[in-house]
């Protein structure tokens, strides 16, 4: 038998040798093990979108083109010791909030700010007052409600990383800025951890055209793993994820407007503003498996066969290996894009936070699309990837040149996710 060494050693020595002579020491070690508390679980929340320096649009009736913006929260919870906190991941459009008679009240007791039915203990909030089809809703009502789509990954060792996404359409939603700070301060908490940050109000992106070539870049963030075995609690086969995809277009400021509206360099093209620019909004299930037509240039797949159940399709899995100036090479299967539900977009003033109205744009400022789709289906394991998934994506721009990225993920062989 092979023995601990020294270090290790020194300490159980000595515990063996106050149990054996029994003396006072031995039952105070003994009683203070017996006391040793269980972790207590603990909670992170953190906003991904919007970020810091991100300007969202401004929300008004004479918009048009949905010009929405997505608010997307990380909730991770390590659920060892009691009971976890209970999420009831799906798909929710539309929001419990949005279908009640007077918008938050979802138990119908006439006080405003009802929790979501699906994640009881999350809270979010505004400092500005909100408007949902011509209601008020007063600053500080929780609007948790409003969230749309829950997505999880269960871990190895107890933990669970939940992310959630609200979209706010201009054609529903409108903010009233009642401090006058041109920005609104948003809030959210959860066992009592909070995190916030502050969003400048802006108007709608407008197109002025191509004015030079900047191919956009793209990046996909989701779970690093999907519906693993988790140690605490026994997995059942379904538990969605979701797939949000990142696509960011230098710009120029068109300094006419006040303030500044955010002019996209090189747009992704679709049927608003003349066919120039790719539409955002919330949208229902669509036929699949191929594009979507509100964004028709954006390509996701995964690498793993895929059955839709919100569909009933079935998307033979396959990778993006190449494309140049209007055209893909190396393909396979098909593509998900149509079973996006979101897309929004943003402006980022860059690492400064201030305006470049420079003609080719500085660079760093940036408009950003953001595309959410929620993978309720089954994945089968199928690739030459064993347990692994690869997902791929990429974005044509109005001048045909293109920008991909992939990200591997992991999940058992054959794994439902529908909503449980």
């Amino acid at each position: 038998m092979r023995l601990p060494a020294l270090p290790t050693l020194f300490p159980l020595l000595l515990l063996s040798a106050l149990a054996s002579t029994g003396t006072p020491g031995a039952a105070q070690i003994t009683k203070q093990a017996r006391r040793l508390p269980l972790c207590k679980p603990t909670t992170a929340i953190e906003f991904i979108s919007p970020m810091p320096a991100e300007e969202i649009p401004n929300f008004h009736g004479l918009s048009p083109t949905p010009d929405s913006w997505t608010i997307v929260l990380e909730i991770s919870l390590d659920q060892n010791g009691p009971p976890f906190t209970p999420v009831f991941e799906g798909t929710f459009v539309p929001p419990p909030g949005a279908t009640a008679p007077q918008p938050t009240d979802v138990n119908g007791d006439t006080i405003l700010g009802d929790p979501h039915p699906a994640f009881p203990g999350l809270q979010i909030w505004a400092d500005d007052d909100l408007l949902f089809n011509g209601f008020v809703i007063p600053a500080g009502t929780n609007l948790s409600s409003f969230v749309e789509l829950i997505g999880s990954e269960k871990e190895h060792g107890g933990s669970q990383s939940t992310t959630v996404t609200w979209l706010l359409d201009p054609f529903q939603y409108f903010l009233v800025d009642l401090n006058g700070d041109l920005g609104t301060n948003l809030f959210a908490s959860l066992n009592g951890k909070t995190d916030t940050v502050f969003v400048r109000h802006g108007w709608d992106p407008l197109n002025m055209g191509v004015l030079s070539t900047h191919t956009p870049t793209i990046s996909i963030w989701t779970e690093d793993w999907i519906s693993t075995i988790d140690s605490d609690v026994p997995s059942n086969f379904q538990t969605p994820f979701l797939v949000c995809v990142e696509v960011r277009i230098p710009c120029t400021w068109d300094s006419s407007t006040t303030p500044p509206s955010p002019v996209p360099l090189d747009p992704i093209f679709g049927p608003c503003f003349g066919g120039t620019m790719a539409c955002t909004g919330t949208f229902p299930p669509m036929a699949g498996p191929g594009f979507h037509p509100m964004f028709p240039s954006l390509d996701v797949r995964f690498s793993d066969d895929y059955m839709d159940t919100t569909t009933g399709t079935f998307v033979p899995g396959g990778v993006i290996t190449g494309g140049q100036c209007g055209v893909i090479w190396g393909s396979t299967g098909a593509s998900l894009a149509y079973a996006f539900r979101q897309a929004s977009v943003h402006a980022w003033y860059g690492v400064n936070g201030v305006i470049d109205t420079t003609p080719l744009g500085g660079g760093d400022d940036q408009m950003i699309y953001r595309f959410v789709m929620i993978a309720d289906g089954m994945i089968f394991d199928t690739d030459i990837l064993p347990q692994e998934m690869m997902i791929t994506a990429a974005v044509e721009s109005t001048t045909n040149c293109f920008s991909i990225t992939n990200v591997r993920v992991k999940h058992r062989p054959n794994v439902f996710t529908r909503n449980p």
